[in-house]
């Protein structure tokens, strides 16, 4: 076979035919020839190849190539280096330079002085694929660790409650069997009691979570619609909150808005069973929180109605982005559901409780996540409350959101879907009932709140059938957004931009995927709480950091005496002896030394004052919980460094 050639093709002409720019250097690195396709790389190719193509370098990568470059220009090695550009699409391409052999040279006419072959290529396609293989790397190894802490915290919450229980066993046994009855006064017996409810109420709720999320994952829990009337049927799994909102004196209202009311609201199809799931979950949080704030103690459940889908819960609630595959779950089209026209009923819970910090809020709907590390040995909880929540939401043609600010309480809100119906046959709503473990855990507290008197000075909450009809603030379309809500859409924008980023819709930036690491700095890492420091550490060793573990300030201060450590992580809150006055100490021996430890605070504490006291103290920079571990690896790589150091 033979090929006929063109004798008038120039030998320019075929290099710009290329899909690679090439470029022809004297030993000068001064350019003696182009392709197309590398001036259309290097805009603005000029006679010194050094100025043009650095000058077309984006500035995150510009300190390392010119580096790179400038130090194989001296040894005439090859060299070939990785960057994306400071133009508007910000591709990527790689650079090769390599020294062409004598015989190649000699076709050029430029002596044995040495010519040089450059290259530069797209690799845009590549290195994206890349990245993203890379993410989803991370995102598995995310997953497999959240696993381990999913699995630590709930041995942590079911074995807590067990021992709590053997004990208040044992007093009450005690109490029966003591030959001095007297010993033992029927209070103590009503505590241990109460305490037995809470804790068996407590493991019900982690088994309950746990078996809902494994029949949600593998798409197994169907929805069992039936003849309902909203407003009246919530009411009933809101009644097992009585006791423990007069226990801890919560002032409790439950409304409804006055949208409810407009829709014509009445009998409808739905599960209400699974949405009372959810309000349970939101309400418990609620008043877990609300019993820890200080000055007036308030929760408010309100009910609406819309015709059209919400896309917020306007003007109070932010829905985080669901995304396609969550739309596809709505399970309420089918033939059970009926024919009826579509409405939607939003259900909002408005605490006066401790609030949501910002960096939490971005987390609060993921599985095996609590609102900040110790939540779990404070609150108690698996991780999964919110993440059921939301999933059984999506199952319900429904979503759930957030408005919260740290210190100034929070609002919980979702809805869901429904289809109108009669109740042709007269029937009741009685299709839930309390369960027997509840019924039982609400009688113990009553009887406790009797015995302590609490029922003569906290009135009954109320939970009417037909809840009076009122403008609801946090479910009034068009009404002011708060300060919460004006934070929590920022926070769900920084949500929104980095799933956009994680999918690869948008160039990444070579930084912005950089997993920062130590490499062999010793940390000593003072820790109260074991399954914090045991995260905290194995997050800290699989980085490349060499974790010393400390329980309290006293034990970080004899390790600090007996070893030299290139940072400590110093927790504020801890037995013995607390963050501030370990610190102290530390600061006190070094003044004899003359040396100096870095020392990173760990609060959970946003007030300006107990900032200024952790400073005092002698720390070098506070981190406030919850952190990412990323932020923590970067605050410790700044303080072990020069100009981190004093």
């Amino acid at each position: 076979m033979t090929f006929s050639f063109n004798q008038n093709v120039s030998a320019q002409q075929l290099a710009d035919i290329l899909p690679n720019g090439v470029a022809i250097l004297t030993h000068r690195y001064e350019l003696i020839s182009v392709n197309r396709r590398f001036r259309e790389l290097i805009p603005h190719p000029s006679i010194n190849f050094s100025e043009c193509w650095l000058r077309s370098v984006h500035p995150d990568d510009y300190d390392r190539v010119s580096t790179g470059y400038r130090e194989v220009a001296t040894s005439k090695r090859p060299l070939r280096l990785e960057y994306h550009t400071r133009d508007p699409d910000s591709v990527w391409c790689v650079m090769t330079l390599d020294r062409l052999d004598d015989k190649d040279v000699q076709c050029f006419g430029l002596g044995d002085d040495g010519v040089f072959i450059c290259t530069v290529a797209d690799i845009t396609p590549e290195k994206r694929a890349e990245l993203l293989q890379k993410h989803a790397a991370e995102e598995a190894q995310e997953r497999k660790k959240q696993q381990e802490r999913f699995i630590d915290m709930i041995s942590h919450e079911i074995r807590n409650p067990l021992s709590a229980i053997v004990h208040c066993t044992e007093d009450i046994q005690e109490a029966i069997y003591n030959k001095n009855p007297g010993d033992i006064s029927v209070m103590d017996i009503t505590e241990a009691t109460e305490t037995i409810s809470l804790c068996i109420r407590h493991q019900k709720k982690i088994v309950n979570d746990v078996l809902t999320f494994s029949k949600l994952d593998a798409s197994m829990l169907p929805l069992s619609p039936r003849k309902v009337q909203p407003q009246r049927h919530l009411t009933i799994p809101m009644s097992i909150f009585r006791p423990e909102l007069r226990k801890h004196r919560i002032h409790f209202e439950y409304k409804t808005d006055s949208t409810y009311a407009k829709c014509g609201i009445d009998w409808v199809m739905a599960d209400l069973d699974r949405m009372g799931q959810v309000l349970i979950n939101i309400l418990s949080n609620a008043i877990k929180f609300t019993a820890q704030s200080e000055g007036e103690r308030s929760i408010r459940v309100s009910i609406a109605a819309s015709i059209e889908r919400p896309t917020s819960y306007p003007p109070n609630i932010v829905f985080f982005d669901s995304g396609e595959s969550e739309l596809r779950q709505d399970a309420t089209n089918n033939s059970e559901w009926g024919s009826g026209e579509v409405a939607y009923i939003m259900v909002a819970v408005k605490d006066s409780g401790i609030g949501v910090t910002g960096q939490a809020q971005k987390r609060l709907f993921e599985r095996f996540n609590q609102a900040t590390p110790k939540t779990e040995s404070i609150y108690g909880g698996s991780g999964l409350g919110l993440n059921v929540c939301r999933k059984l939401c999506h199952l319900h043609g429904g979503e759930i959101g957030v408005s919260s600010k740290k210190s100034h309480g929070s609002t919980f809100g979702f809805f869901f879907k429904v289809r109108r119906t009669t109740n042709e046959a007269g029937e009741e709503d009685d299709s839930v009932e309390v369960s027997a473990i509840d019924k039982l855990c609400v009688d113990i507290q009553a009887m406790g709140n009797k015995m302590r008197g609490v029922d003569e000075t906290t009135a009954n909450p109320q939970m009417p059938a037909n809840p009076p009809e009122d403008s609801i603030s946090e479910a009034q379309p068009g009404g002011p957004k708060d300060a919460g809500t004006l934070r929590t859409q920022s926070i769900a924008h920084e949500v929104e931009n980095e799933q956009v980023e994680r999918k690869g819709q948008k160039p990444p930036s070579r930084y912005d995927h950089e997993k920062l690491t130590g490499d062999g700095q010793r940390i000593l890492l003072a820790e109260d709480n074991i399954i914090n420091r045991r995260i905290i550490s194995r997050r800290l060793n699989t980085l490349g950091f060499n974790i010393v573990e400390a329980s309290n300030g006293e034990e970080a201060v004899d390790a600090n005496k007996k070893h030299s450590f290139d940072c400590i992580l110093m927790d504020q809150q801890m037995p013995v002896m607390d963050g501030n006055r370990a610190t102290k100490a530390i600061r006190d021996i070094e003044k004899e030394s003359g040396e100096h430890v870095p020392i990173l605070g760990v609060t959970a504490n946003a007030r300006d004052e107990q900032q200024k006291e952790m400073l005092s103290a002698g720390m070098d920079d506070i981190i406030h919980k919850p952190y990412g571990t990323q932020e923590l690896v970067k605050k410790i790589l700044h303080l072990v460094s020069k100009e981190g150091n004093p």
